[in-house]
């Protein structure tokens, strides 16, 4: 930080010019100076906009000076490295006097006096969770506001707070003259429970029996909510239902196969989910074996091992092929394909996660695990998705994908739960970051690389909440 002297001779003031580095980043869009006379402890505060100076008028004495960038949502970065002030006072020497002739009296005309400009300070802080003490006090003004709406020139008052929020106090002299101060506050929102842990399923007939573990660290729960399904992280059977402040719960259920998971919650929020678990009621066929994938050109072959059966009950009579645009979803395809131990497809553009079940009449196995499809051509997949920002903005960044085809753009993905696109879909250009709005709310974000041959594997999943 440059700091600039400059001396006045009006009123024992000296102009103290500010000026400092501009920000290389594509964040800031301006600067507040913060000022005051004990070093760490600044009573004042100036808003200089985009620039990178700005004029303070001191009276004598020492201050302490340090400016913070903010971005367009007003929020603010770390202070610069502190600047100290020191303005002495210095008298003005007496001249001796000349003796000169004494003139003829001449009247003196009445000076017209000159409009003293305005002054403006302003303080603020939290005093609960959602309320902030705001206190202001002008000399020589007239009229005074506060974000724009009138209030008397000196007083204090509570306001309701919901987000980090600047007041900003405009002093208006007699003359028109005007000076402002603004003050901030930071809203630091209670902690929501973690995510409930190591979720679990027993099943004896058509009971099913659930229990999980609280999570670690933050605030506790006062109630669980249960989300069980006919397809992964679906919300056909249960949806949301509180079971109370308990770690386990029990009830029947028809014959077929159920996801289910937790969410902690408590006054202050809900937690996100805790892992899924898979069970089966009714009768479990063993699963298939030795599931994998050989190419030839575009053509992908999958084949397997026939599930083994202990008897005739046990014996499956096909298989049911599953396809989603993430793991362990079938979002694109499940498809019986007939008692055999081999499948051929196609695959010219995309990419898919492939998982296979045995069936019977009497029910079906639990799935093998996910074998990735890409369509020759396509792009890999992007590394090191991270994401900044605070409020309502997000802001995305990654890495280009290392192998496969090279990207002409990409797809950031949003859901409401992890591997899900519920949320957004949105195409973006062919760069390493986004930017946007997001309304309150639990995000799992990932992003995919594209190009004519559709869209490659995904990046690194994160989570984000606004």
């Amino acid at each position: 930080m440059f700091v600039l002297l400059v001396a006045s001779a009006a009123h024992a003031q000296t102009t103290v010019t500010i000026a400092w580095d501009r920000n290389t980043d594509t964040y800031t869009s301006g600067y507040r100076i913060y000022y005051g006379t004990a070093s760490g402890s600044y009573q004042w505060s100036l808003d200089a906009g985009n620039q990178v100076s700005a004029p303070l008028s001191l009276s004598s004495g020492t201050y302490y000076v340090t400016v913070r960038a903010y971005n367009s949502a007003y929020q603010y970065g770390p202070a610069s490295a502190e600047a100290s002030i020191n303005l002495a006072t210095t008298p003005t020497p007496t001249p001796t006097p000349t003796p000169t002739p004494t003139p003829t009296p001449t009247p003196t005309p009445t000076p017209t006096p000159t409009p003293t400009s305005p002054t403006a300070r302003i303080q603020a802080a939290m005093q609960s969770s959602n309320t902030a003490l705001v206190s202001w006090q002008t000399t020589n003004a007239t009229a005074a506001t506060i974000n724009g709406t009138s209030v008397p020139t000196n007083g204090s008052r509570t306001v309701t707070v919901t987000a980090n929020t600047t007041f900003t106090v405009v002093a208006t002299g007699a003359g028109g003259a005007t000076a402002r101060a603004s003050a901030s506050v930071t809203v630091t929102r209670a902690a929501a429970p973690p995510a409930p842990t190591n979720m679990a399923a027993s099943v004896s007939g058509s009971r099913a029996t659930l229990s999980w573990r609280p999570g670690t660290g933050g605030s506790p729960a006062t109630e669980y909510l249960l989300y069980v399904s006919t397809t992964s992280w679906g919300q056909n059977v249960i949806y949301a239902r509180s079971v109370g402040n308990v770690l386990t719960v029990s009830g029947d259920l028809p014959n077929g196969r159920y996801y289910a998971r937790a969410r902690a919650r408590n006054a202050s929020g809900t937690s996100t989910s805790s892992n899924q678990v898979e069970f089966i009621v009714g009768r479990t066929l063993a699963a298939p074996t030795g599931f994998s994938v050989t190419w030839s050109g575009s053509t992908a072959t999958l084949t397997w091992r026939a599930s083994a059966a202990d008897s005739l009950e046990d014996t499956p009579t096909g298989y049911v092929l599953e396809a989603g645009t993430s793991p362990e979803l079938s979002d694109v395809a499940s498809m019986p394909v007939g008692n055999v131990t081999s499948f051929s497809t196609d695959i010219t553009a995309g990419t898919y996660y492939v998982r296979l079940r045995a069936v019977n009449d009497l029910g079906g196995s639990h799935s093998t695990a996910d074998v990735v499809l890409v369509a020759p051509g396509a792009p890999g997949a992007p590394t090191g998705l991270v994401s900044a920002g605070a409020d309502s903005a997000v802001a995305l960044r990654w890495t280009a994908p290392a192998g496969g085809a090279a990207p002409t753009g990409y797809i950031v993905e949003a859901g409401s739960e992890p591997g899900l696109s519920d949320l957004a879909k949105l195409r973006v250009a062919n760069v390493a970051e986004f930017s946007t709005q997001a309304p309150p709310g639990t995000y799992y974000l990932r992003v995919r690389a594209v190009n004519e041959r559709g869209a490659g594997p995904a990046s690194n999943e994160i989570l984000v909440q606004r």
